[in-house]
Order: C-alpha cells, then structure tokens, then sequence
C-alpha cells in the first residue's frame, strides 16, 4: 500500500530531524546545500564580497579581509549582544577567527542588490588565540577554556551583511548559537 503524502511528509521530517539532532553528529558534507548555485558554495569562492571576505580569513590572509571591510565597519554579534566597530575593533576578531585551521562547508551564499546573506558550517579546531579572545571578551565557557584547546567544533552560522557602491562589506550582522558549541565540549 502507498504512503499517503502526509506519511511522506512525516517520515522526512523524521529524518531531518535526525540528522540535525545534534551538531557534533551532523555531517556538513552530506546534507544538501541551500543554495544550488554551486559557483558560490565552492571552496574559495569569490563571487559574493562575502565569499571573498571569508576565505581570506580561512586562509589566514587577514590584509586582503580588512581590504573587504569599510574603515567604519559595524560587525553585530548576536550571541553575546555585542557591537563591533571600526576596522580596529574587528581585526582582531578575524586574527583569532583564522588560527582555528577552519575547514568551512558552505550552505548559501546569495545576494540581492547590496544585502547578501552567507550560511556555513564552522568547522574549526579550539587555539590559543581563540581561547585568548574568549577570555578578553568575558565568554561563558561551560567550563577552563584550556580543555578545549585542540577540540574540534561544529557550529551553523549566518551572516547577513550589506555592501556600499564599491563592494566593501559596511555591516554585518553574525548568527549562531554558542549554547550548541559549549554543548559539544562537555
């Protein structure tokens, strides 16, 4: 006998839900991407400012980074209700960002006059200079930072970001839920 629709639509949602039941059990790699331009889900894609912005930092290539951003930059972070401002402020950030040999797969990344918004996973190792980060900023860590150094982690993110006429990124705004990256730690 045929599933109904309904019953179909069930049985997926099930299986959706498993694979997202927790984040340090998720396989960035086998879950279908959002966007199905596959130009800007590759690796080193430059075809968003975005794309660009990000892969210099993966790279660890922080002077091409900064040369996406305006000097007035404004990075809200959501999850530790925290405004950046000013290449100053936000470099650092970036310097942290790039020492945890991050290994990206991306989910979306599109854009629709000068908003664009980038979807990943963040893949990344715990280092010293996040760690460093972490404890200047006052981070909750669920417990000593120094357990994680060298743990991998897994988190979802996006950002939704606006560009001025010359493609440099003016404001973004970070998602992502740190309660889910603590949780892989303990």
């Amino acid at each position: 006998m045929a599933k109904t629709e309904s019953e179909n639509d069930a049985v997926k949602s099930r299986s959706t839900a498993a694979l997202f039941s927790t984040a340090e059990a998720i396989d960035p790699n086998a879950l279908p991407p959002i966007d199905r331009r596959t130009e800007g889900l590759a690796s080193d894609s430059k075809v968003t400012p975005f794309s660009a912005f990000l892969w210099a930092v993966v790279s660890g290539d922080i002077a091409s980074a900064e040369a996406q951003l305006t000097d007035d930059v404004e990075w809200g972070l959501m999850p530790y209700n925290k405004v950046l401002k000013g290449k100053d402020r936000v470099i650092p950030w970036l310097r942290a960002a790039a020492a945890d040999q991050k290994k990206p797969v991306v989910i979306s990344n599109a854009v629709a006059n000068n908003w664009g918004v980038f979807e990943y996973w963040n893949i990344g190792i715990v280092s010293d200079a996040v760690i460093n980060l972490g404890n200047k900023q006052g981070w909750p860590w669920p417990d000593d930072p120094e357990k994680f150094k060298g743990k991998e982690y897994r988190i979802a993110q996006c950002f939704t970001y606006h560009f001025n006429a010359e493609g440099k990124i003016d404001f973004m705004r970070q998602y992502l839920d740190t309660g889910s990256v603590f949780a892989q730690f303990e």
